[in-house]
């Protein structure tokens, strides 16, 4: 469930610090932190991945299932591309770590694993002439190349037998969490509003600035990026920013009760 925005979490923030909406604690700086957690979360609760139920369903927002692509053809080799800024086929998002990938040519349901390998597995397997790469077991690895236009890119390597020429390449994978972003207009008191998705656009009145500067009466659409973790996460992730923020202030009091807050989080 994911309920929670940006400001619902800024808000809550401020009411454990009793700060008020002007900002001893700003969104810029509330952002700044919330930016921060969101990728350390995700990378920590990656390292873990698979160990446990709760690992894994804290990481199911940013699971990409299924993700077919279709295979491209070097001089003598084969490869997917992984940038999603490629135009042509490429994977859908930013791949963060792989996790299942197969082959198929005409029907999924007659797919065949790949086995993922690192480099020097790679070079070997492509040399022995029993575990080589064919039609049953294909192989595969991360690398990059060079491709016009968009430069050095990131790739899958895949090799198998003659029928590898053809086909597609099926792949699941975690992808990086969206960058928060917490826009908002300030009225003439130094009063802080979330620009929301459900008042986007907005027209600032007389004395309302927008964060990018704009003034009465523009219409101003937001450029706000939510939290994709789900509420449980999202509240573990404003233990630590309590953390991170009574550090910043010196306030110890507020400091060691945002710890206690995080020991009784069982998966932070």
């Amino acid at each position: 469930m994911t309920n929670y925005t940006n400001n619902d979490l800024y808000q809550m923030l401020l009411h454990r610090l009793r700060k008020d909406r002007k900002g001893s604690v700003n969104p810029e700086e509330f952002e700044s932190f919330m930016r921060w957690r969101n990728i350390d979360y995700f990378n920590k609760q990656m390292g873990v991945e698979g160990i446990s139920k709760l690992n894994h369903e804290s990481l199911a927002p940013f699971m990409v299932f299924q993700d077919d692509i279709g295979i491209s053809t070097g001089t003598t080799e084969h490869y997917i591309i992984l940038d999603p800024d490629y135009v042509g086929d490429s994977a859908s998002e930013e791949v963060a770590s792989m996790i299942n990938v197969w082959w198929y040519d005409g029907d999924l349901i007659d797919k065949i694993p790949v086995d993922i390998l690192s480099s020097v597995e790679w070079s070997d397997r492509r040399q022995n002439a029993i575990t080589g790469p064919s039609d049953a077991y294909p192989i595969a690895t991360l690398g990059r190349i060079v491709l016009p236009v968009v430069g050095n890119t990131e790739i899958l390597w895949v090799e198998g037998g003659s029928n590898l020429l053809t086909g597609n390449v099926v792949i699941d994978y975690y992808t990086y969490p969206n960058d928060p972003y917490f826009d908002y207009y300030t009225d003439a008191s130094g009063n802080i509003t979330y620009l929301s998705a459900a008042i986007s656009p907005y027209t600032l009145q007389t004395g309302e600035i927008a964060r990018d500067g704009s003034v009465a009466p523009t219409a101003v659409t937001t450029a706000s990026v939510e939290l994709e973790w789900d509420d449980e996460i999202a509240i573990n992730l404003l233990d630590m920013i309590v953390s991170d923020v009574s550090v910043a202030l010196s306030d110890p009091a507020s400091y060691q009760a945002s710890l206690l807050e995080r020991k009784e989080n069982v998966s932070s």
